[in-house]
């Protein structure tokens, strides 16, 4: 019924002013909806297809990024090198150095680099909501042994953005 084929008996029944009636289907309207149900059905599911189909195409165009930030062997990424100018350590594959040269070398830097800050700001930011929410616990609880292990956790991803921004203002 749900893909046009209408109801599974030919005698449908039908009520008019509290009495029921039977609704006969002729053979010919049958054989007629039933060549007509192939392409009600091909109507029914082009949008499904399409979507599969949009799909499929898309991860076909998705390249693979030249960088990972860490040691990747399943992608390739086992080659070390370091940014020019901040020194970030990241990993590449092993015809990086034929394929990137000059402005396109320093564009993946660029991009390496900024990936980096931008890890470095959410992890940083993480850091810190945890130190609070063990201050927070201390606090509450009337724990000294938990504040001070609180106060001293260390924020190392806070450090070293604050060290980049020391290098990036220069």
């Amino acid at each position: 019924m749900f893909f046009g084929g209408g109801f599974p008996s030919s005698n449908v029944h039908v009520y008019r002013n509290g009495r029921m009636h039977f609704a006969h289907q002729n053979r010919q309207e049958r054989r007629e909806q039933q060549r007509d149900g192939g392409f009600a059905l091909l109507v029914q599911l082009m949008p499904i297809l399409i979507l599969i189909i949009v799909s499929a195409l898309s991860q076909l165009m998705v390249t693979q990024p030249p960088y990972s930030l860490s040691y990747r062997p399943s992608a390739g990424h086992v080659h070390k090198r370091h940014t020019s100018h901040l020194k970030v350590p990241f990993y590449v594959g092993g015809r990086f150095n034929e394929e990137f040269t000059g402005n396109n070398l320093k564009t993946v830097e660029r991009s390496v680099e900024e990936d980096y800050i931008s890890n470095l700001r959410n992890n940083c930011w993480k850091e810190k909501q945890q130190k609070e929410g063990l201050l927070y616990r201390a606090r509450y609880f009337g724990d000294s042994e938990l504040y001070q292990r609180a106060q001293r956790m260390g924020t190392p991803s806070c450090s070293r953005l604050s060290e980049i921004q020391v290098i990036l203002d220069g």
